[in-house]
């Protein structure tokens, strides 16, 4: 055998022997931030790394935060597609100077013999937050005060009878305004949920390949949080896509349901935030996604609202 062969065997050998040792490893939770110099307010993407834990079951990523701490959650967490072992993007922003610890970030992962621990992120990068103000303005001075140019006094005198004339004329205005809009308002009608979202959807189609794909998916995931918020009374046009996940799974809706509204806002917000490019094809599917995940979720509240009708009227 020759030296090459001899060489390229024990290189062979030893990439999947530190393979082995990898997977074998324990489970453990990485973290990296970028930039680690910021200003305050400013965001900080963290990216989140599973490590080790060979044929374990990974959660869900959490951020424990502190009312009125040192950091806020601007976006996410969001799963990296593709990555294995998972991998989790959010966005921070520091509301504290010098080195603020960033939050508990954690997750839950199972081993395959059942046993389920909460994994916390060690050792955590340190990111440096400085002032907003510039390094020679720690005790910035207010400027002088100074006359108006022609003006030495205000004519307070005046203010009253101005005042007393001007109200009549105010009133009036306000009367007729408030009369005029009344008879637009009695005329527009809602429609419902489903059928709003039903029309957006039709208007989002002819546009795509017309506008730029942020705006569509703008307006799309914008559309099915409201759709989701009147169907379910819940302030879904606040939630983050992490917590419709979690909305979805505590209200019992199918599993078509939660991959459906799942897969729409992953392309929105990989094209939104990710600044991934969509094709056309992609942002139709969405929208053709997001019809269906509405559909799913009427089938299963109809559902269930004819199973408690019955289930009252055999009472």
């Amino acid at each position: 055998m020759s030296t090459e062969r001899v060489l390229r065997s024990l290189l062979v050998g030893l990439m999947v022997l530190s393979a082995a040792l990898a997977a074998a490893e324990d489970p453990a939770l990485e973290l990296e931030a970028s930039p680690s110099s910021v200003r305050v307010g400013d965001r900080v993407e963290v990216l989140a790394s599973a490590r080790g834990g060979d044929g374990w079951l990974w959660g869900e990523l959490t951020v424990a935060l502190d009312p009125g701490g040192d950091w806020e959650l601007i976006d996410g967490p969001s799963a990296v597609a593709g990555a294995r072992p998972p991998a989790w993007r959010l966005v921070l922003a520091p509301l504290a100077l010098g080195e603020p610890a960033l939050p508990p970030i954690s997750v839950s992962a199972r081993s395959a013999d059942g046993e389920t621990v909460e994994i916390v992120a060690g050792d955590p990068p340190v990111v440096s937050v400085v002032s907003i103000l510039a390094d020679d303005e720690e005790q910035p001075a207010p400027a002088p005060l100074r006359d108006p140019i022609g003006v030495r006094g205000f004519p307070w005198e005046w203010v009253l009878p101005i005042t007393g004339a001007l109200l009549p004329l105010l009133a009036g205005a306000a009367w007729l305004w408030r009369g005029r809009g009344r008879p637009a308002m009695a005329g527009r009608v809602s429609l419902p949920p489903f059928a709003e979202l039903e029309a957006l959807a039709s208007e989002l189609s002819t546009r795509v390949g017309r506008e730029s794909a942020d705006g569509v998916c703008d307006r799309l995931a914008a559309g099915l949080r409201h759709y989701l918020e009147r169907r379910t009374g819940e302030p879904a046009e606040e939630m983050t896509s992490y917590e419709l996940r979690l909305l979805a799974r505590d209200r019992g809706w199918p599993e078509i349901s939660q991959r459906l509204v799942q897969r729409v806002m992953g392309v929105a917000d990989a094209t939104r935030f990710g600044r991934r490019p969509s094709t056309d094809e992609e942002l139709q599917g969405a929208i053709s996604q997001a019809l269906d995940a509405a559909r799913s979720v009427e089938a299963h509240l109809d559902e269930a609202h004819r199973a408690a009708a019955e289930a009252e009227a055999a009472s």
